[in-house]
């Protein structure tokens, strides 16, 4: 009879511990950022981004977690109106993404631990980059440039010379279309991260098509003009509401990604997508 009801208690416990787990969503931008965020060849989402955050969770037994690609403007709306509890990769934006209301306040908090370092570049034909151009954006003024709707990574002054007709900005599909606009000579340059720009070169320069469409322009690296760190952001409306572990997960995730940066695992992954 004792054995009995010890079974039924262990039962009982292993099914309330697997009942306790919780699912948690993240967002992303459904757009092909490779190797930072995209979908594989079977739809799941993939990338440096969505590895770090998968190995972390992995290590957090009462939760498990779920990515949902949407445009990038529907990503911020979704946690600025509290309706979605995380997003990445966010850079920090605590100073100017504010609600609507007063008092504004960051929509998102927190941030994470920051979980990559990315490094923006202009990269341009080379034949624009005959005269030195060190300043920017002003010494790019006069100057047309490709590059993928959303980023935000050109800067205000850059947006202000756009406004202004002083820059012509045409928006691309993909980096990889970004690139293929200036091999073919319909822009001039581009605002891109550094290790998309180095994937998407070799991939090109393994499969022929940087030979075949780089006949007349010859890419080069302009300047560094940014570094960012990407961030798993968490809403900060109707959270206690909507998602009332969000102070529980945030902390042990924040743990997991700091034993991943001290144990070497980050860089792992970061190799994985770019070597």
């Amino acid at each position: 009879m004792k054995c009995i009801m010890c079974v039924c208690i262990c039962l009982m416990t292993l099914a309330s511990t697997a009942f306790s787990v919780q699912e948690v969503t993240i967002l992303v931008d459904d757009g092909d950022w490779i190797p930072y965020s995209y979908k594989d060849q079977d739809g799941e989402v993939t990338g440096i981004y969505p590895e770090i955050v998968k190995k972390a969770i992995s290590r957090m037994p009462e939760y498990t977690v779920k990515f949902q690609g949407l445009p990038w403007a529907r990503v911020k709306l979704q946690l600025k109106e509290g309706r979605a509890f995380a997003m990445l990769p966010p850079y920090f934006h605590a100073h100017d993404w504010l609600t609507d209301d007063e008092p504004k306040r960051p929509y998102i908090w927190p941030y994470s631990l920051p979980l990559l370092t990315q490094t923006d570049i202009v990269v341009c034909d080379a034949k624009k980059l005959e005269s030195p151009r060190p300043n920017w954006p002003e010494d790019y003024q006069n100057l047309s440039f490709a590059m993928q709707r959303g980023t935000g990574n050109a800067g205000v002054e850059f947006d202000k010379m756009v406004a202004e007709n002083k820059i012509t900005l045409v928006f691309a599909r993909s980096n990889l279309h970004t690139i293929k606009l200036l091999l073919l000579g319909r822009a001039d340059c581009t605002v891109i991260s550094k290790k998309p720009f180095q994937w998407q070169m070799n991939e090109m320069k393994k499969n022929g098509e940087y030979a075949r469409l780089g006949e007349v322009v010859s890419l080069k690296e302009a300047i560094t003009i940014r570094t960012n760190e990407g961030y798993l952001g968490y809403t900060d409306i109707n959270d206690e509401k909507n998602f009332p572990f969000k102070k529980d997960f945030s902390i042990k995730f924040d743990i997991e990604i700091y034993h991943m940066k001290k144990n070497g695992e980050i860089q792992d992954i970061i190799k994985r997508f770019t070597e």
